[in-house]
């Protein structure tokens, strides 16, 4: 009985593995999950075996806790990560992530400012060997072979280099301060985050950031911009971004809004709620309903 009830035990053993195995078995089909961090940003648009990390949130745990749960437990790779900004709501669950999976692709703007999180994330990245790239307007990121995913970016309008260079270990310190003084006394460093459009199937994906009124109206100057099926909403759902105006050239279907539950800051703010429901966007909210998947197809 001992050796059968362990051969039973082994096979149970087996059969809970290939069970597991078979439920992370990447799907081809794209998905946008918007996970749960709290008052942060932090999304992860998987296909096949690509991996897109867009912003990490305000700690490691809970970005971690998402890639767990959507990743397969072989899969170690995250293809691309993109920083829209510095804000640490936005940037320090990123240190971790880059400590524990392979990163290929780090990209982001010059809209930087200096903290003891950006500190230590610089020293991370350049620990793990993560060679930063700033993106603009007019650029296309290709993830994976082929273009697996290709996001185009629509912001900011051009990006300094030197400013991109903080993020690495290639320049001296002193430059370094420098340069993070200069980019301090820009007028709002929300306006530089990374705006991204993604085309996949028959969706199309608009993320913000924490880009405002401003960036807003810009975009609309640029020409160009589609109707919108799933839109990120800008910086938590603040009053001061996501314009009536915006939001009529759009049309956004779907309006998700990455919010902390009883934040202090009063996001989603009732004027943009009210501003969506003028237009008739479905919004769904992470302080309501916690982490959101969706399925792009």
């Amino acid at each position: 009985m001992g050796r059968k009830r362990l051969l039973y035990y082994l096979l149970g053993l087996c059969l809970g593995f290939l069970i597991l195995l078979v439920m992370q078995l990447p799907s081809g089909e794209a998905k946008m999950i918007v996970c749960d961090v709290g008052q942060g940003d932090a999304i992860l648009i998987t296909k096949g075996s690509i991996q897109v990390l867009i912003d990490g949130g305000p700690s490691s745990e809970k970005v971690l806790s998402c890639l767990g749960a959507h990743m397969p437990f072989w899969d170690r790779t995250i293809e691309l990560i993109v920083l829209t900004n510095t804000d640490s709501d936005h940037m320090s669950g990123l240190s971790n992530v880059v400590e524990r999976y392979h990163v290929i692709q780090f990209v982001t703007s010059d809209g930087v400012h200096d903290s003891s999180t950006f500190s230590h994330f610089v020293q991370v990245l350049a620990t793990a060997k993560v060679v930063p790239r700033g993106v603009e307007r007019g650029d296309t990121i290709y993830v994976g072979k082929q273009g697996k995913l290709r996001f185009q970016v629509l912001w900011p309008p051009d990006t300094r280099a030197d400013y991109v260079a903080v993020f690495s270990n290639q320049i001296r310190d002193s430059e370094r301060k420098q340069i993070l003084i200069e980019s301090a006394k820009r007028s709002d460093l929300n306006d530089r985050s990374v705006v991204l459009l993604l085309l996949e199937a028959h969706t199309s994906v608009l993320l913000t950031g924490d880009a405002g009124f401003q960036t807003e109206t810009a975009l609309l100057k640029t020409g160009g911009l589609p109707q919108i099926d799933v839109l990120k909403v800008g910086h938590h759902g603040s009053k001061y971004a996501t314009s009536q105006v915006f939001l009529a050239a759009i049309r956004p279907k779907l309006a998700v809004i990455s919010v902390g539950a009883k934040n202090t800051y009063g996001h989603p703010a009732p004027e943009t709620l009210e501003r969506l429901s003028k237009i008739g966007s479905k919004v769904e909210r992470t302080d309501q309903q916690g982490e959101i998947v969706l399925d792009l197809h």
